[in-house]
């Protein structure tokens, strides 16, 4: 038996070697034996990447490569995936093999019949099993932080990590806003423990009017305190199958009343802030004053990533930078501010924010 040092010095060079693969490739090493599934978990303990990517129609391949690649080669195994599309994005499909072809085969016939899927079967397809999803389909996806033209159908996706310090919680509260939320059910409700609090809360619904949600939202901040909560009206919503059960997992999107939400929890290492900027602000003056005060609050733009939740009127009132670039005022204006911070986002007709600097809706 070899002593225990050894045994320590042959991980620590199974681990630099093994630290190059993807999550993916990782995935399979681990079953070698206990020795490299000991240090397969280190490494991904160690990884804590956010990613993100974008998918258009009209950039060359399609979204197998412009994605699929992308998901293939992860370094980091996403907990969390929330994506925003564009509504064009409902009829995408993409050309797959069966699940069948797959199982026990380490290579695929020729002749293989390929299947079509949507693009929410696909993701959830690809990405890793304990990976949960929220798709939001809007009006238009007016945020894009890796592109300034966004023509045609397109999509923006965030992978988050399950990162230290900080849990993210997603929820369904079905088909009516009438779902006796109080302190005492809130818990229960949206999955959050009592002994967490949360920071963020983004909630998105269809099938009701605007003053619903409103009210709804009020509820959350009466139970909830000192919290941000952000959201919107959308066209329509998609998740992992687990979340809400179909019975034809290849017709993912729902065109039912339906509210789902994500909230995230955390200690010092989560900080979240937000601004409101108001219907008469569009100049790139007056919007660029508002947005200042999130840089003049002394916002970290290491590690973060920032949410942008528009209005259909604000961009039908000369909310448009430039002569058709496709790059609004607000998304223009935060770019300019955080350079370096991604921006994820989408415009609907009616919006919900928080403005935590001034401590009002």
């Amino acid at each position: 038996m070899a002593p225990m040092s050894t045994v320590f010095q042959l991980e620590d060079v199974l681990y630099h070697i093994l630290d190059n693969l993807s999550t993916k490739v990782l995935d399979q090493v681990a079953r070698v034996n206990v020795t490299w599934n000991r240090v397969v978990k280190k490494i991904k303990q160690n990884r804590k990447f956010i990613v993100w990517c974008y998918y258009n129609e009209s950039k060359p391949g399609g979204v197998e490569e412009q994605i699929g690649q992308i998901l293939g080669n992860l370094t980091s195994e996403p907990h969390f995936a929330l994506i925003f599309g564009s509504v064009g994005l409902k009829n995408v499909k993409v050309s797959v093999p069966p699940l069948s072809s797959l199982s026990g085969t380490r290579c695929l016939p020729r002749a293989v019949k390929r299947e079509q899927i949507t693009f929410s079967c696909y993701l959830e397809r690809t990405l890793h099993p304990s990976s949960r999803m929220i798709g939001i389909v809007a009006n238009r996806i007016t945020a894009i932080r890796l592109s300034s033209k966004q023509d045609g159908v397109s999509a923006s996706c965030l992978f988050l990590p399950k990162l230290d310090g900080v849990d993210i919680y997603q929820f369904n509260l079905g088909n009516t806003f009438d779902v006796g939320l109080t302190k005492a059910t809130f818990s229960a409700k949206t999955g959050i423990p009592d002994n967490k609090h949360p920071k963020l809360i983004l909630i998105f619904w269809r099938g009701f009017p605007y003053s619903d949600g409103l009210h709804f939202v009020h509820k959350i901040l009466n139970i909830c305190g000192d919290v941000v909560i952000a959201g919107s009206f959308v066209n329509l919503l998609f998740t992992d199958t687990t979340f809400i059960n179909l019975q034809n997992q290849n017709q993912f999107y729902k065109y039912v009343p339906v509210r789902v939400g994500v909230g995230f929890c955390g200690g010092s290492d989560l900080r979240v802030t937000s601004v409101v900027i108001q219907a008469d602000k569009k100049s790139e003056e007056l919007v660029e004053a508002e947005l200042a005060r999130l840089k003049a609050d002394h916002v970290p733009e290491k590690c973060s990533v920032a949410f942008l939740f528009c209005s259909n009127s604000r961009l039908s009132r000369q909310s448009f930078a430039g002569k058709g670039n496709g790059e609004s005022v607000e998304s223009k204006v935060f770019n300019k501010l955080f350079p370096d911070v991604p921006l994820f986002g989408f415009s609907e007709d009616a919006e919900i924010g928080f403005d935590s600097l001034a401590k009002q809706m």
